[in-house]
């Protein structure tokens, strides 16, 4: 066998790249890159896991003593334990190894800001139900966890806390703008549309950063942006007898449009919000359309085939487009 190798290479016939090619190949297959990068992923989950529990704890804590607590241990208890989980986040991300770990105080500190802020102001006597101080509240933790990235440059909790904040201005912003004057049935789709906006925007986010060091964002953003957005236009159609034509005529396109989107950024998130609602829209369509004499039943017959069909179509995306390249 080795002299055969040396006929080949003296030949030509055999370069050292495909010696190299052939005895990595099969090795590339059982060492442990990838299962040590699952474990790696795992450990991150614990971490916010463990993250969770702790702001649940401190949740509880609060909840269970709260009125036997004075105004100094209120927010103590609230605004200084998320001023402390951002001080050691902060801490542990001068350490190479134990940057995963300050994800997870990062994730307790954001968590607890806006509870934190909004004790802080409502036991120094201010309005909490105020737009404007609610606005300012997000203002200050939007530049506080969006400026932390130019000092912990890689740590993505930051940066998804700091969207969320950045929505939660966007929407006191419009409560000042609009007033709280509209009637309930104008209120709702100025809800409606302030949705449909944040998910456009989160959607857009996460193709932006898919190429980048914040690519991990990406599911989450077009996960819970195609929620948002298919959600809002959803509702935007409105309900029998309210129904809106130019809704319910645009819908089924931008359905479509997220499906083929997930195909093209091989988003599995966008696959499945996209079949979710689909069957949702055409579970809708029979039961305003078609809910009285025969034609409801008939109109559940093809309801149901139509959705094993997307069922099937789903399945056979996400083993085209997406189990192959895991």
């Amino acid at each position: 066998m080795l002299q055969a190798v040396k006929d080949l290479s003296a030949q030509g016939q055999l370069s050292q790249a495909d010696l190299m090619s052939a005895y990595a190949g099969p090795m590339a297959a059982t060492t442990a890159p990838e299962d040590l990068s699952n474990r790696l992923k795992l450990s991150d989950i614990m971490y916010y896991i463990g993250g969770a529990i702790v702001f649940m704890g401190i949740i509880v804590l609060g909840y269970q003593n709260w009125d036997s607590f004075n105004s100094a241990m209120r927010i103590f208890i609230t605004l200084g334990s998320c001023i402390a989980a951002f001080l050691v986040g902060a801490l542990l991300y001068n350490y190479e190894n134990l940057r995963k770990i300050s994800q997870a105080f990062f994730l307790i500190a954001g968590l607890l800001g806006p509870l934190g802020l909004n004790v802080l102001f409502k036991e120094t006597g201010l309005d909490t139900n105020s737009d404007a101080l609610q606005l300012s509240i997000y203002l200050i933790l939007t530049a506080v966890f969006l400026g932390g990235l130019w000092f912990f440059a890689e740590q993505t909790v930051l940066l998804f806390f700091g969207i969320v904040f950045a929505s939660g201005m966007f929407h006191f912003l419009v409560n000042m703008v609009v007033g709280q004057n509209l009637l309930a049935d104008n209120y709702s789709k100025v809800w409606e549309y302030r949705f449909l906006v944040d998910g456009l925007v989160w959607i857009l986010l996460g193709y932006y950063f898919s190429q980048g060091k914040f690519k991990a964002l990406t599911g989450v953003l077009y996960g819970f942006g195609s929620l948002g957005f298919l959600g809002a236009a959803m509702a935007l159609g409105g309900w029998e007898p309210n129904q809106n034509a130019f809704w319910e005529l645009v819908y089924p396109l931008l359905v479509f449009g997220i499906i083929f989107l997930s195909v093209f950024l091989k988003s599995k998130s966008f696959l499945v919000f996209g079949s979710i609602f689909l069957i949702g829209f055409i579970l809708k369509l029979t039961s305003e359309y078609f809910s009285s004499g025969l034609g409801w039943p008939l109109a559940l017959v093809l309801a149901g085939l139509a959705i094993m069909g997307v069922g099937f179509y789903a399945v056979r995306l996400n083993k085209k487009y997406f189990t192959e390249h895991i």
